[in-house]
């Protein structure tokens, strides 16, 4: 959609990954130190267990100490600093005393939604938007920012309702532990279907096949996994043995999908997508050993069926 290699947008690209991994780390942190006891309660494992509290402070400390150098280096673009600095807030105001809206109902779907998925997004938008040096896109950032804001309260919500048991065992009211059936309604039939309606104005935006490639090449393995192997579909409700719908397409699939059409034109981002591959090679590994397994299965079921007739 920018028309420039993403190659030549790699310090942009840099940044972003470097800002999301700081906030992420900090957001981890502060949430096991804030959840500790109630998960010591609920029998829950928390990665802070049994560890010195010196350790999660010495994570915090790092952390905000990348919150200050990447804040000095965007200081000048308003818009960039207040859309990270957002991303810090909304962990803050979702994890930490006396604010704690993990406890509080929808506003902590938001804050959840918005600091993992939302505010993140547009950071990397508009990163690229200035790498490129091209101005923004307002249609582009509504779109994805909505797309992202959709995604991200499917997952919280699918993720609170996965806790719910142990929620209500020590009277944490999250949202799904006190409205279950809103939660799953929500996620169903709000959220989902503004997720794909978006998306399929992000595949009309990018003005490329291959973005279409990847969701044709998504739905036969969703479809052979629920046929063959026995998986089951969750759009936000739980289940065992499942398969969380557009996770594969939109941390696998798509991202290779935009890298090799822009490598097409471009020949140096052949070479980000080899860094890709390097960066991210488990769910790239997984996929990727899926198809094959599928491979295998459609092969021996032809066979068996030519065997038989």
């Amino acid at each position: 959609m920018l028309d420039v290699p993403v190659s030549a947008i790699w310090r942009e690209a840099l940044m972003a990954f470097m800002a999301t991994v700081s906030a992420a780390v900090y957001a981890s942190v502060i949430n096991d130190l804030t959840d500790l006891e109630d998960d010591l309660a609920a029998g829950k494992p928390n990665r802070l267990a049994g560890r010195s509290p010196f350790l999660g402070l010495t994570f915090i400390i790092l952390s905000a100490g990348a919150l200050a150098v990447i804040s000095s280096r965007w200081r000048h673009n308003a818009v960039l600093l207040s859309l990270y600095l957002a991303v810090w807030l909304a962990f803050s105001l979702y994890s930490l005393p006396p604010f704690r809206l993990k406890k509080r109902g929808f506003l902590g779907i938001l804050a959840c939604a918005s600091g993992e998925h939302l505010f993140p997004t547009l950071v990397a938008a508009i990163l690229a938007f200035r790498g490129a040096q091209r101005p923004y896109n307002s249609i582009w950032i509504v779109i994805v920012g909505t797309w992202a804001l959709a995604n991200g309260m499917r997952a919280i919500l699918w993720h609170q309702l996965t806790d719910i048991d142990a929620d209500r065992a020590v009277g944490a009211q999250t949202f799904a532990a006190r409205h279950s059936r809103s939660a799953m309604l929500i996620g169903t039939w709000i959220a989902f279907p503004t997720e794909l309606l978006v998306f399929t104005a992000m595949l009309v935006e990018m003005r490329s096949w291959w973005p279409v490639a990847a969701v044709g090449a998504y739905v036969p393995l969703v479809a052979l996994r629920i046929r063959w192997w026995h998986f089951r579909h969750v759009i936000v409700t739980p289940k065992p043995d499942f398969l969380f719908l557009t996770t594969e397409l939109n941390i696998v699939l798509l991202p290779i999908a935009i890298l090799v059409a822009s490598a097409l034109r471009h020949r140096g981002d052949w070479v980000v997508l080899g860094v890709h591959f390097l960066i991210f090679p488990t769910n790239v590994s997984r996929t990727l050993h899926a198809t094959l397994n599928l491979a295998r299965t459609a092969l021996k079921a032809s066979l068996k069926l030519a065997r038989a007739s």
